[in-house]
Parts: C-alpha cells; structure tokens; sequence
C-alpha cells in the first residue's frame, strides 16, 4: 500500500489516503465484508481499503479490463504490474498443460474482431431534458462545472459499448520485415502505474527506428495509435520535424493484425501485445506489465532498444509461452465483457466469486459450466 501511496503525484494526495485509512479500517472491522471487489479502479484509496480489508481478514478480488478484447482480468492482489502472478518465474509453470486449441481460438477472436452474443439490456431511458437541465444550472451556480457536463450529457455514456472497429490494412507499400511501435496515451493507468520516466510518441518512435535498423536495411517501423480519440492530437505532435520516411501510422483498429505480422513488437506495456505472443512475434517491452516473463517477452530500456531487439529474434521459448498464455487467458482472465457479457462470462465471473467466498468448498450440487475461451471459434468445434 505504502508504495502506491508514494506514487501519487502530490504531497496533498499522500496526506488525505493515509487520513483516510483509519476511517477505511474501522468501517470494514464493524462490517466484516466476507469478500471486498474492486472493479478497474487503481488509486490510493483502493489501495488502502486492500490493505485494511486484509488486516480485518476480508478476501479481496480485482477485476479490470483484460488483455484481449472482451476478456476481464482477475485478481487477488491487483491488476496489471500489479498482479499475483508477476511473482512466478518459468518454473511455476511447469504444471501447466498447454491449452493450443484455446491459444489459437484466442488469436483467431483478436483478428478477426469477434463479438461475443450479449445478454440483452434493459432499454436506455432518456432522462427529461427539462430534468437536465434544472440539475445543470444547480451545478453551475455552484461552480461544479465537471457535474453540470454530466447532468446534462452523462446519461450518454449508457450507450457505448467496447465494439472493436475491424478496419482494413491502409498501408499501401508496407512490406515485411517491419516493426510495430503501439503507442499509449500518457493518461493510461498502465503508463501512469507501471511505467518509469515512460517516453512519448516521438522519443518512442525514435529509438524504434535505431532499433529496425538491427532488423535489415530500411526495415519500416508501423506506428499504431492508441485510440481514434485522439488520434488528431497524436498526428500532429508526430509530424512535428520530420521522424522519418520509413514510419508509417495505423489506427487502432489494426494493432492486432499488425501485432499478429511484424517482424517485433515493441511498446510500453499495451495490452495488445499479448496478440503477439499468440502469433509467436518478439515482444520487446520498457514497462511492467501482466505478460511480462523472462523467456516469453523482453524487457528492456530505451537506450538498450537495439540489443533488446536483436536478442528478441532468437527463438524462443515456445513451451514455457503456451504454457505462460494458457495459464494467463485459463485462469488469470473471465472471458465476460464489461459492455457486452454474455452467459458463459457471466457463469465464469459467479465462479470466480464463489471460489474466493468458498475457497475449495463448491456450494453448489449441479454447478454451471463455465468454458475459458472465447464463443467462436470454439463454439464451432
């Protein structure tokens, strides 16, 4: 907890979570919870209701956004760099069986943008304008101008959902071998938590490129921007002095393809590099991260970028990765959408919590059967 704590930005932050943990404590030692989830939420407080909830003996579960589209993580010590099994090394997976029907299922759902069949939703009822904007002035004669934006366009945020847009390659000339920087926004918690002094777009880029040239001459670095949000930002802070005439930039919608078919990878920590790791290419990486194992991906530094590379290229160790991913999409992911469930995630979430309620006990006599993977492909077989 302390350490998270020494990560937030200000001395005001530090002040108020350690001022909170006494209050945090003795809520959770008059309740006695049997189990504390936290969803996604990676701050100083989670932190310290973590903390408390195990000095009271309460179980703690995280779950968060996984590392493949439609897939959420879950933990009992946090998410990302964050996670239990970060304290594994090669050796610890031994025991597992390599699941390849799973490991081929998973890449073929990530290239092919696969969507799973959602449970239906209860209709989105708009809220009275006339409600809206009465919650609006209040707001702003306040000062609340963060609140006044949501009163009046929140409800919103009820309509989207995590549809991945499947685009067709619009590189026109891109010839392997070539590399694929994924790009993250400066705001992800990824770079934000598990990442030191972490560079940006253009440094990134970079190094990117003293790195291809260990690859072969005028080797093309691919450079895949992280959302279409931002996409105008990020164009313009690129083309910024030229970088060069052999990076060439793709949306997001391409990373998976681009990550399947490159000659290396190298990024942060993006989530997304696990679809490499799929499709066996190098993953070179400068953050902590979920899949981060010596044997399955590379970590490195800025400045070592070009060793890094030329290290990454030798063959791998292909058993301890399909040993590796099985355990990780088996057992460290619930294939259920935050957006879109569907039955079989919302059964394999359900266990996930009776597991941690229960331990080994199985409270029920005829329990739902949860699979691990996700609909199709493997529905077909």
């Amino acid at each position: 907890m302390l350490g998270l704590i020494e990560q937030t930005q200000t001395p005001e932050e530090r002040r108020r979570a350690l001022g909170l943990a006494p209050t945090i404590y003795d809520w959770l030692e008059r309740e006695e919870p049997d189990l504390v989830i936290f969803h996604s939420e990676r701050s100083v407080e989670a932190a310290c209701i973590q903390f408390a909830a195990r000095v009271v003996g309460s179980k703690v579960m995280w779950i968060g956004d996984g590392l493949l589209p439609h897939t959420m993580q879950i933990d009992e010590r946090g998410l990302d760099a964050e996670a239990s099994c970060r304290r594994w090394r090669a050796k610890d997976f031994s025991v597992v069986a390599p699941d390849k029907a799973l490991l081929e299922a998973a890449l073929t759902h990530a290239l092919a943008g696969g969507e799973p069949l959602a449970l239906p939703y209860a209709p989105v009822q708009t809220p009275q304008l006339s409600r809206r904007v009465a919650d609006t002035i209040s707001h702003l004669m306040r000062g609340r101008f963060r609140a006044a934006a949501a009163a009046l366009h929140g409800w919103r945020a009820s309509l989207v959902t995590d549809k991945q847009e499947i685009a067709s390659l619009p590189l026109e000339g891109l010839k392997p071998p070539f590399i694929a920087v994924l790009l993250q926004h400066a705001e992800d918690p990824r770079v934000k938590l598990d990442a030191s002094s972490p560079p940006d777009a253009r440094t990134l880029i970079h190094h990117a490129l003293l790195a291809a040239d260990k690859v072969g001459t005028n080797t093309q670095v691919v450079a895949v921007l992280p959302s279409n949000a931002i996409n105008r930002q990020l164009r313009t802070h690129l083309a910024v002095g030229k970088l060069s005439d052999r990076v060439r930039i793709a949306p997001q919608s391409n990373a998976a393809v681009l990550a399947s078919t490159a000659a290396a990878v190298i990024t942060i920590n993006h989530p997304m590099a696990t679809v490499a790791q799929l499709a066996s290419t190098p993953v070179i990486h400068l953050g902590r991260a979920l899949y981060e194992l010596p044997g399955v991906t590379t970590t490195t530094t800025l400045a070592d970028l070009p060793a890094a590379i030329t290290s990454a290229q030798r063959p791998d160790r292909k058993a301890l990765r399909q040993r590796f991913l099985t355990w990780i999409l088996q057992h460290g992911h619930v294939w259920c959408s935050s957006t879109a469930p569907n039955h079989n995630g919302m059964i394999g979430l359900v266990q996930a919590v009776e597991r941690r309620l229960h331990s080994d006990a199985n409270p029920n006599t005829r329990p739902l059967v949860y699979r691990p993977g996700p609909t199709w492909p493997l529905a077909v077989t």
